[in-house]
């Protein structure tokens, strides 16, 4: 497949992706939940480490907030499963296509791919496991042991996969510069939520949306410049 199809294909799956990530704010349980769904709560949960981190984000058990959280944070991560992480998977294997120029044998390429799938996974096993985790919030056992091991390896993984993203910009035959440095955003980011999530973690979030709608608009840009020599 030429370098245009996968800038195309980087573009749809990239606005599946974009329309997605919007659609969490306007879904009904979420509007319904109001002030008590805080901005920043589903990335906290994925966070979470112990009973009182789980409070601060549903509030008490005898909390009218309570209820109204947990309907919502399911119907987000029934979203997330459902559509979300298909999308930004896809989106993320198109991306290092289209930077490759089509060219998958390619040892970055092909690593940019796997650290993909293998977020996808991690993210899988994150999302299923908090949304067991809301049927027993007062006593979550190890579950939350999964939800930190799934949504770091998230995390790692698609900062990784920035990273070799980058690696493809700066060793393509006509390198992008700018590019491959805003790439290079999600891993400090990641490492500044680490370090501390509640602080750092709405900064991680801005790293990875800079890099992917600078990814966006390259694609389209390519596409569109193609398009053009074509004609």
């Amino acid at each position: 497949m030429s370098g245009r199809v996968w800038a195309i294909a980087t573009v749809v799956t990239g606005i599946i992706t974009l329309g997605i990530s919007v659609a969490f704010a306007l879904l009904p349980e979420v509007t319904a939940a109001g002030d008590c769904f805080a901005r920043g709560a589903v990335v906290q949960f994925e966070f979470a480490r112990n009973i009182a981190d789980l409070v601060s984000i549903f509030g008490e058990p005898e909390s009218v907030c309570r209820p109204l959280v947990i309907t919502a944070m399911d119907a987000v991560n029934r979203l997330d499963t459902l559509a979300f992480i298909p999308a930004y998977t896809l989106f993320g294997i198109c991306a290092a296509l289209f930077l490759a120029n089509g060219v998958w044998a390619r040892p970055l390429v092909i690593i940019a791919i796997g650290a993909s799938l293998l977020a996808a996974a991690g993210d899988y096993l994150e999302t299923t496991t908090l949304l067991a985790i809301t049927h027993t919030l007062d006593a979550p056992g190890g579950l939350l042991h999964y939800s930190q091991l799934g949504a770091w390896s998230k995390f790692a993984l698609l900062a990784a996969h920035a990273v070799f993203c980058a690696g493809i910009c700066y060793t393509s035959e006509r390198p992008r510069y700018i590019l491959g440095a805003v790439l290079l955003l999600p891993p400090f980011g990641v490492a500044a939520a680490a370090y501390d999530h509640i602080v750092w973690s709405n900064v991680m979030s801005a790293g990875f949306a800079v890099a992917w709608v600078a990814l966006l608009v390259m694609a389209a840009v390519s596409a569109a410049r193609a398009k053009g020599v074509e004609a």
